[in-house]
């Protein structure tokens, strides 16, 4: 059977549940409505249903005498009997076509409204959407694979600051050490909270450094600096109180310099004066004079060591604050294990030398140094490394004798990248 918009049990469906008609016409009314309705003239049925009981009447009247009082009153019974039946099939006729036709009625307007016409356009599109799916797919596949690559990457570079500024900190290590982070802050934060005017790196000390959660990281809770810090033309100045912790021994004071260094050089701030609260310079009682005003601007030349913090995450960091005279020697003494506090990031078995050229500094590995079979996040400490030893000279870093052309999105066919800053942080 072909499907039609009502098959016969949708139209048992109908019949039985269509409403309960009442008439509350008298019989002469609707047989006279009938027979006036033109609709009816010229049907064959219905006049042959009115003509046969007229003509078995007459015929029962010409064989059989008619009792005055019943005879007439049973004709007009059955007469009216007979044409009312015939109404209500003709209603119910008349119904179950109007309802029919409104179905179709509404199956077509149903096709014309808007919505219907937006599934006929999906459906026409659909095939593009398809593909459009798949490219986007592959895209996200793409993505994926990206910020696979540069999930074990631990540095701030160019591209990660497009649309976003660097706020420096240093962090208190459990070892009296500061451990220099670097933040991201999109944009659209910093606007947020200094509007168009471009805040200077106090102003965002002040803002960011109390967000950070410090212990939750494994570091000492240090920051913001006791005191009072303020600007003093390009300088800053520092206020300490008179009871303070920095000056406990001489661990501490190195601690508070590093965390100063790391959280105020690359500013605009060419150097840091330290006073007591009457304006005179501060006097640390480990070095027994006046202190002189820190610079900020002359670099401090560090190689790079692998520190773990007291939760177990790892960064990488300089050892103890140790500074060398030329990239050369920074990067030919990263092998050294000094102490147990800082780890080299450079395998035992792996042995290299470093020239110093235009461009920049190569390190060209003894043996070919196949990247893939160390554990994948030593290998990318160990370039990571290298490469932000290099750029605390101002030098790019090329890597020869390796196996691999790439890794972790680093192209090693060419000189790499200078690193933004080490340990890339994250605002809450």
């Amino acid at each position: 059977m072909t499907h039609k918009p009502f098959d016969d049990e949708q139209l048992e469906h109908v019949l039985n549940n269509a409403p309960k008609l009442s008439d509350r016409r008298s019989k002469e009314e609707i047989l006279n409505r009938l027979m006036a309705d033109a609709r009816l003239q010229d049907n064959s049925h219905l006049q042959e249903a009115i003509q046969q009981p007229i003509e078995n009447e007459e015929a029962q009247q010409e064989s059989k005498p008619l009792i005055q009082d019943e005879q007439p009153s049973r004709f007009k019974f059955r007469k009216m009997s007979i044409f009312t039946s015939i109404a209500a099939v003709f209603a119910l006729t008349v119904l179950v076509g109007s309802m029919v036709m409104n179905n179709n009625t509404s199956q077509k307007d149903l096709a014309s409204t808007p919505e219907t016409a937006n599934y006929s356009t999906l459906q026409e599109d659909r095939s593009a959407k398809e593909a459009a799916t798949q490219d986007e797919a592959l895209q996200s596949s793409i993505v994926a694979e990206h910020e696979r690559m540069l999930s074990l990457r631990s540095s701030v570079y160019e591209e990660d600051v497009k649309d976003a500024v660097v706020f420096r900190i240093g962090l208190a290590g459990r070892d009296a050490e500061s451990v220099p982070m670097t933040y991201v802050i999109p944009n659209e934060r910093v606007a947020t909270d200094f509007g168009t005017q471009k805040p200077s790196t106090l102003q965002m000390y002040e803002k960011y450094a109390p967000q950070i959660d410090e212990e939750a990281k494994g570091f000492t809770d240090y920051h913001p600096f006791k005191g009072e810090l303020k600007e003093k033309d390009d300088k800053l100045v520092h206020v300490l109180p008179k009871d303070n912790n920095y000056d406990v021994a001489s661990a501490t004071v190195n601690e508070y310099k590093g965390t100063l260094e790391d959280t105020f050089s690359d500013s605009e701030y060419t150097e840091v004066e330290i006073q007591n609260e009457d304006g005179t310079p501060y006097e640390f009682s480990q070095e027994g004079e006046p202190s002189q005003a820190m610079s900020l601007t002359n670099a401090k030349h560090f190689n790079y060591y692998l520190y773990q913090d007291g939760n177990g995450a790892e960064y990488l960091s300089p050892d103890f604050r140790q500074t060398f005279a030329n990239v050369t020697e920074a990067l030919t003494l990263m092998k050294n294990k000094n102490d147990d506090v800082y780890v080299t990031v450079v395998p035992e078995n792996v042995t290299y030398t470093v020239k110093e050229e235009a461009e920049g500094v190569v390190v060209t590995f003894d043996i070919p140094l196949d990247l893939a079979s160390m554990e994948p996040i030593r290998a990318t400490q160990l370039i990571e490394a290298m490469m932000l030893t290099a750029a605390s000279f101002d030098q790019q870093l090329r890597l020869d004798n390796v196996v691999q052309e790439s890794w972790e999105g680093f192209d090693l066919k060419t000189y790499l990248p200078k690193p933004v800053g080490p340990n890339k942080q994250y605002m809450p």
